[in-house]
């Protein structure tokens, strides 16, 4: 029997990666031989045991509507053209980065711009277990394939992708390439496998799983999941999701909730949640496409109770990348955005993710974060400016990959001092030149152990890139005087530098 083929992912309209040896694999018979051609460089590769196999060329520089073909030693034959040769990025995460350019704020803005015939995108198809045909139909359709810019199916990509791709393609000028790999909802413990999550304490989300499987017997465990599983890949179940996405009133929402949840998978082998669960279904099979890097946009589903660990878990997943990559990919990670309600969902310890997704892109080599304190909603957990986010990430890639710019271009301001100087305390800040305030509630506040004190005046002095804060009297006598910005569950912040990146939240000692 015949089952010769190239992995999914490779396709007509593909950009493969420059500068970096370009992994070619799929499945054939044990044995087979295979003689892949990519313009004028020719290589081979046999399957092994498992009918695997994985070709090598080499790095090249960019280019664009060239021909790949892969040959069996019998004949068997696939072509893919056009394929392009730029740099290609992973968008990862759950549904801040899913977010569809349809949902977007300035979609129909976005949706009028000349065609870009430069960019590329790819979504993985959504699947939950393997057999599991996909979740994308309907509304949710352009997955599995290699789209153009404005190509049926576009406006279901990632919007922060997409803005991305625009920005780094018109900078530099060269095919890019975004693989979207994300589902709403997703805890990291699922994109990243099992064995990891081995040592306490990430072990808790392996025995919440085992605690959960054991509630049902595993027959009536499978049938009800199926039976889940196809009212949620119905076309139907989605387009009656999808207002939530445009964004709707908390009474909007109140009176959505008075219809119930709808379909729900029991955790277990079919949920996508379960650990380890989309790292086999949805990243292991588009593993080793080459890469430039990854953008991630996720920590949600890992707050309340399970935020402290939220470092151990973002570091754990992107080693275990890295690994199945074996390349030292560079992660650009957007923090939470604030955020109070939203459906069922709640803020619960938001403010200590941000701080682990802090502490992550400050101690893991080749991470890095950007802020977006000023983009939240108090009643929507999804952040409708997603185009701004994609520009801020582009502008990180750009400083720190490519060298084009300063190093710190798109760092957002971090705090560099806080000193007291009589009654007052002057913040001073890195990655800065001048501050601006954009016109919204900065949240600024004063503690002393458990005292919190407001501050009696707020000055910016825009070309110094400080801020003098104003002691309240009651405050004055204070020891162990901290000044904090934005950090709280629900803050926001809209104090921001030259490049309007507003300053990252932070907590720090008054000397």
């Amino acid at each position: 029997m015949n089952n010769f083929s190239l992995a999914e992912i490779f396709g007509n309209g593909m950009v493969l990666q420059r500068e970096k040896p370009i992994h070619i694999f799929g499945t054939a018979e044990p044995q087979t031989q295979v003689c892949v051609t990519l313009g004028e460089e020719t290589c081979r590769a046999q399957a092994d045991k498992n009918g695997k196999w994985t070709a090598e060329l080499s790095s090249r520089a960019a280019a664009s509507d060239l021909k790949l073909e892969a040959k069996t030693d019998s004949g068997d034959t696939v072509t893919v053209a056009p394929v392009h040769i730029g740099d290609v990025w992973i968008a990862g995460g759950q549904s801040n980065m899913e977010f569809f350019n349809k949902y977007e704020k300035d979609w129909e803005h976005t949706r009028n711009l000349p065609m870009n015939p430069n960019i590329h995108f790819y979504n993985v198809p959504q699947r939950a277990f393997e057999g599991h045909e996909t979740h994308n139909i309907g509304a949710r359709g352009g997955y599995g394939k290699w789209l153009n810019d404005k190509e049926d199916g576009y406006e279901n990509f990632s919007a922060i992708g997409y803005s991305f791709a625009r920005f780094m393609q018109e900078d530099l000028s060269v095919p890019i390439g975004i693989i979207g790999c994300n589902w709403g909802g997703s805890t990291a413990s699922t994109w990243l496998p099992c064995e990891a999550l081995e040592d306490a304490p990430l072990n808790r989300y392996l025995e919440e799983y085992e605690a959960a499987v054991s509630e049902y017997a595993p027959e009536e465990l499978r049938r009800v999941s199926l039976q889940e599983w196809e009212k949620l890949d119905e076309p139907e179940s989605y387009r009656g999701f999808e207002p939530l996405l445009y964004g709707l009133s908390w009474e909007e929402q109140l009176e959505c909730m008075k219809h119930g949840r709808g379909p729900i998978v029991p955790m277990g082998p079919y949920n996508e949640n379960r650990p380890g669960g989309l790292y086999h279904t949805m990243l292991e099979p588009i593993a080793p496409y080459s890469l430039k890097g990854a953008l991630w946009y996720q920590g949600e589903s890992d707050c309340g109770d399970r935020a402290f660990m939220y470092d151990r878990l973002l570091t754990a997943m992107i080693r275990e990348w890295r690994s199945l990559w074996q390349d030292e990919l560079p992660f650009f990670v957007v923090q939470l955005a604030p955020f109070c309600k939203w459906l069922e969902c709640t803020n619960d310890d938001y403010c200590t993710v941000r701080m682990q997704q802090q502490k992550v892109a400050d101690t893991v080599p080749s991470v890095y974060l950007t802020s977006i304190m000023d983009l939240g909603s108090y009643y929507d957990i999804h952040p409708k400016e997603k185009y701004e986010i994609g520009r801020r990430l582009y502008l990180q890639a750009i400083s720190h990959l490519y060298g084009k710019y300063e190093p710190g271009y798109g760092e957002n301001p971090r705090i560099a001092e806080a000193r007291r100087v009589g009654s007052h305390v002057i913040c001073s800040f890195d990655f800065a030149k001048s501050l601006q305030d954009k016109g919204g509630k900065t949240d600024i506040r004063m503690t002393d152990k458990e005292q919190i004190y407001e501050p009696l005046d707020v000055r910016l002095d825009e070309e110094k890139a400080e801020i003098d804060i104003t002691i309240p009297e009651e405050a004055l006598d204070a020891q162990n005087l901290q000044i904090a910005m934005g950090w709280a569950d629900y803050a926001t912040i809209f104090i921001c530098n030259e490049h309007q990146l507003p300053i990252a939240p932070f907590c720090v000692k008054v000397k």
